[in-house]
């Protein structure tokens, strides 16, 4: 009799303990702001298991470059911006161990500009780890990143509990906010339609710098290791892999840490794709496809896309999905108008900025 007394109460304790975390969850989910960061991070575990065929990790260099609805309008590939602005390329490791918990993608697209700006232009910071983990659920993997990472990076005055249970961190008023929206990410059911990718309404007219030199600079002994440790782990997955530099305005100083780097990934056997090297190829204009000095706005990013697709249908097997995923042709139309919209916005803007500089 009292070891079922003792069990009754062990399982009655137990279920306390599920459903209290279960609430705390979505308390939490409430308290985070919804901006674009979440809406990428947390929107890739909405996406049905094994449906992914390509999923693109990186920063702002990754969510306003590739569109993954276009590259499905034309050649009906599947994929994903797994992505937050500031990245920093130790988070990699745990962002493909996150993927690779619900997905067998046959291609994982990496962002290789943090190598190159984490030793000076942008070191770690907060930001640049929660735009990342806000949106990431709370797991055996988070943990250890957290664990590894905050006190080594950022100081040993960061606290790492509110990293674990960020509702300390986040603390709003809910008025406005998309609450329906903010309980599928805490079910992990929240579906982002544009699948990653951010629309921009903007432009610069810029000029291209002479970049290109055989130089190479090495990376910092800490930033070395991460990459060395990041393709080490690759290689005991079952995946294929591709390091790219989105276009952008690039220096000779950037050019010679991305030699640098290609050297290491090429040595793992992976290719590196700098697409500054093939800025005639996309037919790329500085006077009308960017919106700053380092990122294209709709215009380049087309350009990007269709240059990358074709890259990546010519080097990686990747299967035509259209014909299957109804509920992603069924997102076409609104895609669509969105494009037709921000090219229209963009355009007008181009037309200043080019009689502005006729002035």
């Amino acid at each position: 009799m009292k070891i079922k007394k003792f069990l009754k109460w062990f399982f009655l304790i137990l279920l306390f303990i599920i459903v209290s975390l279960f609430f705390f969850k979505i308390v939490s989910y409430l308290q985070k702001p919804m901006r674009m960061d979440l809406q990428n991070i947390a929107g890739f575990y909405g996406e049905k298991k094994n449906s992914l065929d390509v999923v693109q990790i990186g920063g702002s260099a990754t969510f306003v470059y590739w569109q993954p609805l276009r590259a499905f309008e034309k050649a009906g590939v599947a994929s994903y911006n797994y992505a937050a602005n500031t990245i920093q390329p130790e988070l990699y490791k745990t962002m493909i161990k996150e993927i690779l918990k619900t997905q067998k993608p046959k291609l994982i697209v990496i962002d290789a500009r943090c190598f190159q700006y984490r030793d000076k232009d942008q070191p770690p910071q907060e930001v640049s780890y929660r735009n990342v983990l806000t949106g990431m659920p709370l797991s055996l993997n988070k943990i250890e990143f957290i664990h590894n990472n905050i006190k080594k990076y950022l100081g040993e005055d960061q606290s790492e509990l509110s990293y674990y249970f960020d509702i300390i961190k986040y603390h709003r008023d809910l008025k406005n906010e998309k609450i329906n929206d903010q309980l599928k990410m805490a079910l992990n059911s929240y579906h982002f339609n544009d699948k990653g990718f951010q629309f921009q309404i903007s432009a610069e007219k810029l000029s291209r710098k002479e970049y290109y030199t055989i130089d190479k600079t090495a990376l910092s002994k800490d930033t070395e290791e991460i990459l060395i440790d990041l393709l080490d782990y690759m290689k005991t997955t079952d995946c294929n892999y591709l390091f790219v530099v989105s276009p952008y305005v690039e220096y000779k100083e950037h050019k010679e840490v991305y030699n640098y780097v290609s050297d290491i990934v090429e040595s793992y056997g992976y290719n590196f794709l700098d697409c500054n090297d093939f800025e005639k190829d996309m037919n790329l204009n500085f006077n009308t496809d960017f919106y700053n000095s380092t990122h294209t706005n709709i215009f380049g990013s087309e350009k990007y896309t269709d240059f990358l697709l074709d890259y990546m249908l010519e080097n990686y097997e990747l299967p035509d999905r259209k014909a299957e995923y109804k509920d992603w042709v069924d997102l076409l139309p609104e895609w669509d108008t969105l494009v037709m919209e921000t090219e229209k916005a963009t355009q007008i803007l181009v037309n200043k900025e080019n009689v502005k500089d006729q002035n």
